[in-house]
């Protein structure tokens, strides 16, 4: 009897790739936008100059590295192609589907979280997982992962957010000042006869807030962007559905519990990364039985790494100076 499987369906994963770049688009738009906005009503037309300048300035620079950011930041260190062969050949398989100038550095993080996330940019890739991650997910899991943030690498999703947050920082500074100032000076301009307009103070209040929700929405769309990439270069999207699910299963998820609880389905809003549900759901519209073979190796004796960790690995998970980096980093994690 053949042994079937979930694979591709291609012209469904090519309208959600669409769909998401559409949507991603007009979300760096209404970004830009509103600090363009900003600009123009605290400083008129220099204003509107100085957030376009801001702009240019960010898509010219390259981002930080990555091994920068997880040596320096999350206290992670490299993981060698010796300490976890496989892993490393997955990685190279993928980043040559990605179309990556190389494959990316691995690095590991002595989290007792489960969690993944990508740094750099196409020419200098970088991937941290931490520890129990490694330990508790089966290789195909973890191969539907490293996909899913080599998808991020592919689409340049750290450019992209950067661009997003100095658009979305750039409108709170605008719309605070501009506030701040309306406040100040409104005496003076009712003693001249000239009331400030009530529609550009109320912009100007909401600005931050709007600017906010939007570059969280962004993050949400380059999440199930990122996920369409994955099942576009393993060809699994059952792979990453089962790894989800285990992450929800081990670890759940704190913003679903409050908002069970209190009711409040609005903090979906504040997400930076959909619900392990909708992901899902998006999956599975991507999937069909086909007859085939594992792609990816389904048993590797010991795990991805050796008992006890990679050589030299301390095998601790205990307080470690990068706690309070991963917090801030949550953009990127899985």
């Amino acid at each position: 009897m053949a042994a079937y499987r979930l694979a591709l369906d291609t012209a469904a994963l090519a309208r959600q790739a669409r769909l998401n770049r559409l949507q991603s688009a007009l979300l760096l738009l209404g970004l830009t936008a509103l600090a363009a906005l900003s600009g123009l009503i605290v400083a008129g037309l220099p204003g509107l100059l100085v957030a376009a300048g801001v702009a240019l300035a960010l898509l010219l620079f390259d981002p930080e590295p990555g091994s920068a950011v997880f040596r320096q930041l999350l206290g992670g260190v490299p993981l060698p192609p010796e300490a976890a062969p496989e892993l490393h050949a997955v990685a190279r398989t993928l980043a040559r589907r990605a179309g990556l100038l190389r494959a990316p550095a691995l690095y590991l993080l002595p989290s007792p979280v489960l969690q993944a996330m990508a740094a750099g940019d196409r020419a200098r890739p970088a991937i941290a997982l931490t520890l129990a991650l490694l330990r508790a997910l089966p290789p195909r899991e973890v191969a539907a992962i490293l996909a899913h943030e080599i998808a991020h690498l592919r689409h340049g999703d750290v450019r992209v957010m950067r661009l997003a947050a100095a658009a979305s920082s750039l409108t709170r500074i605008m719309g605070t000042f501009g506030a701040l100032m309306l406040v100040l000076w409104f005496p003076l301009l009712l003693a001249a006869g000239e009331a400030p307009s009530p529609i550009a103070f109320l912009l100007l209040m909401a600005a931050p807030v709007l600017g906010d929700l939007l570059i969280l929405s962004l993050s949400r769309r380059r999440e199930l962007l990122a996920d369409a990439g994955a099942v576009e270069l393993t060809g699994d999207p059952g792979g990453l559905a089962a790894a989800l699910m285990r992450l929800e299963r081990i670890q759940g998820d704190d913003w679903e519990r409050l908002a069970s609880r209190s009711g409040a389905r609005w903090l979906r809003w504040f997400r930076t990364h959909p619900t392990i549900r909708e992901r899902i759901a998006r999956l599975s519209e991507t999937i069909a039985l086909v007859p085939s073979v594992p792609e990816w190796p389904t048993e590797v004796r010991d795990g991805w790494l050796p008992a006890g960790g990679p050589p030299g690995w301390g095998g601790g998970v205990g307080p470690w100076r990068g706690r309070l980096g991963q917090r801030v980093a949550g953009r990127w994690l899985l």
